[in-house]
């Protein structure tokens, strides 16, 4: 039986149970990471937090650590280099709070895993601590993010959403307004592709989370919706989905507007191509904008943004992404692991971390700022895009459901299912995750 512990607050929770084999791998391949040990308590009369950052981002955040370290005496912040891919530092996350030994004190996490990790009991609840003023300091569908079963256990850092990259100048050459609805981007994509050399639309299809995310961009265009997070009804086998599933099919098609090699592709292979010229429309995050302007981009100057598309030309809904803190439930120093989420979060710190990176930041002021708008010009539209942004559903079982629908998706774009076969699949076994009765 588990055992029964209480944090600071008095709150009771029951501690993990043993380790399963598989989880006790991950866990030791996460314990081998340069740097990354059983925790102390402390280090001389100081404290050390521990937290996993990707290794792309780490030199980006040592700015921060530095300036908290600066401001707080006593308290160094460790951050341990984590591999890049999501998954892979989600489950390094997963093992190390299952474990219960304090290994991290900040969770660095992804807008997906909130509703995991809580359900869990690996984290602390917020409530207390944020008060509804300083909520009221972050864009509205970030901090919605962070908040499960009525709790909020996550403070947003850093935000995304889905959008809809052109190039403006071939648009305007040809006379051709910028696509509103899905019909205006197929046209548009076939009448100004020439492939192989310049292919109509690039997307995210391999077999990830990148594919649900565009999926449900498509399926919310169509009108359509996937799981309702308060009924847990499925919205797979309407029309909707069909329709929105058959976009995807008619774009890679043979003769169609996208390259067959687009159902391997993720984020960094579609930006590569339309960076260097090789397509005329990018679904992908705002980080695109930044690196598309710099020197040497064969796109500097050409390239317009817009809401992804819909079927009735009214602005799209890009999915909702981004990543935020939240404090550890077994961290044992939260007073100033919850002062480091704070200090990580000030318009400041956004400045340091956003403007290196062209990542968008979470506060809302940080939009309105200067220095953030001289180096990203684009932050001025994005704000109003991201208000219409949708969430992926905040279910506990969210990581299974989305296997489920990749990996049925993957198999229809494949050709290995009819698609009608693999919606139906992928509905019945959701609601198998979900609880429900097929």
């Amino acid at each position: 039986m588990a055992e029964l512990r209480r944090v600071s607050n008095g709150t009771a929770f029951c501690a993990p149970p043993r380790l399963p084999a598989g989880i006790a791998a991950v866990l030791s391949l996460l314990l081998a990471l340069p740097g990354c040990r059983a925790p102390e308590t402390s280090r001389g009369s100081g404290v050390t937090l521990r937290m996993l950052v990707p290794a792309n981002e780490r030199p980006f955040w040592i700015p921060l650590a530095e300036s908290f370290e600066k401001a707080q005496p006593g308290v160094r912040i460790e951050l341990e280099e984590g591999p890049v891919p999501t998954d892979l530092r989600e489950s390094l996350t997963t093992a190390a709070l299952l474990s219960g030994d304090g290994a991290f004190d900040l969770v660095y996490l992804d807008v997906t895993w909130t509703s995991k990790l809580a359900a869990a009991g690996w984290l602390l609840p917020l409530d207390g601590e944020i008060g509804e003023a300083e909520k009221a300091e972050f864009l509205p569908q970030a901090l919605a993010a962070g908040i499960f079963r009525g709790h909020l256990y996550r403070i947003p850092f850093r935000t995304d959403v889905g959008l809809l990259y052109y190039r403006a100048d071939l648009l305007a050459a040809a006379g051709i307004a910028p696509p509103r609805t899905f019909a205006e981007l197929e046209d548009a994509a076939r009448r100004l592709q020439s492939p192989p050399g310049r292919w109509g639309f690039l997307w995210q299809g391999a077999q990830y989370e990148g594919l649900v995310c565009f999926f449900l961009e498509v399926l919310h265009g169509h009108g359509g919706f996937w799981i309702d997070p308060e009924t847990l009804e499925v919205g797979l086998e309407r029309p909707e989905a069909a329709a929105a599933l058959a976009f995807l099919l008619r774009a890679r098609a043979p003769g169609g507007i996208s390259p067959p090699g687009v159902a391997a592709y993720k984020e960094e292979e579609t930006r590569h191509l339309f960076q260097s010229g090789r397509a005329v429309f990018l679904r992908n995050w705002p980080y695109v904008w930044r690196l598309a302007q710099r020197e040497g981009s064969e796109v500097a100057g050409k390239v317009g943004v817009l809401p992804v598309p819909t079927l009735s030309g009214a602005p799209g809904s890009g999915t909702l992404g981004g990543w935020g803190l939240a404090v550890a439930r077994s961290s044992r120093h939260p007073a100033e692991a919850l002062a480091f989420l704070r200090h990580a979060t000030t318009l400041e710190s956004q400045r340091l971390f956003c403007e290196p990176t062209g990542y968008a930041p979470a506060r809302k002021v940080a939009y309105d700022d200067p220095v953030l708008l001289a180096s990203n010009p684009f932050l001025a539209d994005l704000r109003q895009i991201h208000a219409g942004a949708t969430p992926r559903p905040v279910v506990a079982r969210y990581e299974q459901a989305s296997d489920i629908l990749q990996r049925h998706l993957t198999a229809a774009i494949a050709g290995l299912s009819t698609p009608g076969a693999a919606l139906a699949d992928a509905a019945r076994e959701t609601r198998l995750v979900l609880g429900e009765t097929p």
